[in-house]
């Protein structure tokens, strides 16, 4: 990730280590979707004491068990799905985590994430080892410059950070009054994680812009995606976009990173610039958490 060009909070990393991990202790678990093939996508919040944390960074979890090595497992990182817990000295965080099984081409056996898998079978009570928290750029501007547009780009669990960073934004940030553009990309709208949360956001700077690429149509007919959705509304974002002051977010897979950027081309084209004008324009405020 290139440098920001913008200050960032400071932030504690690598508080707990493999050697001495965290004991969290899971306090809750919901399935957000019902996944096909046992691929469901689960709310998992952990009781985490003095876990100190801030919204998109990552928290890794240690498997139990060996690996094929006969070691201990190295720790899985997943991003954050709560609000730092520096307000109101929240000693809870949660996690966003889809269950991985899936077929091997080469030998046809089903084969199933280690770490998601544990993660998604906890119950109630069960103590998890955290390491970590992990990241120092993937962040919200410090305090001091966090009063600005933002606009976040998810698909799937990538709608995990933004989750927190929009909770500070709205509901912890004094006098905020900047707009956010919120684009979250599925496949059907049932696999709409934290839906019934963002959609009943009543705030005039929050807009809430989905893409259900298997039952909506772009306007040549195929599969609506976000980018598709960014150049619909080119003439609304026009604004936010030229702003010097405005910060791109992107987490989610990373197929979407080359449709981010052909939006970004078509608008800086209906603006009368060349094609990477805002491409150019956000060097330095454009993030990526892409796998």
């Amino acid at each position: 990730m290139s440098e920001v060009s913008f200050k960032l909070p400071e932030v504690i990393v690598n508080q707990y280590r493999k050697a001495e991990p965290l004991k969290a202790v899971c306090v809750e678990k919901k399935i957000l979707v019902e996944g096909e093939s046992g691929s469901d996508v689960c709310h998992i919040v952990f009781d985490t004491k003095d876990y100190k944390y801030k919204e998109g960074q990552s928290a890794p979890v240690i498997p139990p068990g060996e690996n094929e090595q006969g070691k201990a497992h190295n720790p899985r990182l997943y991003s954050i799905a709560s609000m730092g817990n520096d307000i109101n000295h929240n000693e809870k965080l949660t996690l966003c985590v889809r269950r991985v099984v899936y077929n091997d081409e080469s030998t046809g056996k089903e084969v199933k994430g280690v770490c998601s898998n544990y993660l998604c079978d906890l119950k109630e009570g069960d103590e998890v080892l955290m390491t970590g928290p992990s990241g120092r750029k993937y962040l919200l501007p410090d305090t001091s410059e966090i009063n600005r547009p933002y606009v976040f780009l998810a698909t799937g669990t990538g709608i995990a950070p933004f989750r927190g960073m929009i909770d500070r934004l709205l509901n912890h940030t004094p006098e905020f009054n900047s707009p956010i553009y919120l684009f979250f990309g599925a496949r059907y709208k049932s696999e709409m994680m934290y839906e019934d949360e963002f959609s009943k956001i009543e705030n005039p700077n929050f807009h809430y812009i989905q893409a259900i690429s298997r039952e909506q149509k772009n306007k040549e007919g195929g599969r609506m995606y976000v980018h598709h959705r960014m150049i619909e509304m080119s003439e609304e974002l026009a604004g936010i976009l030229q702003n010097d002051k405005t910060i791109i977010y992107l987490c989610g897979l990373k197929g979407m990173e080359e449709g981010i950027e052909e939006a970004m081309q078509v608008i800086s084209k209906e603006l009368g610039e060349s094609e990477n004008y805002l491409i150019n324009k956000f060097q330095g405020r454009i993030l990526k958490e892409v796998y």
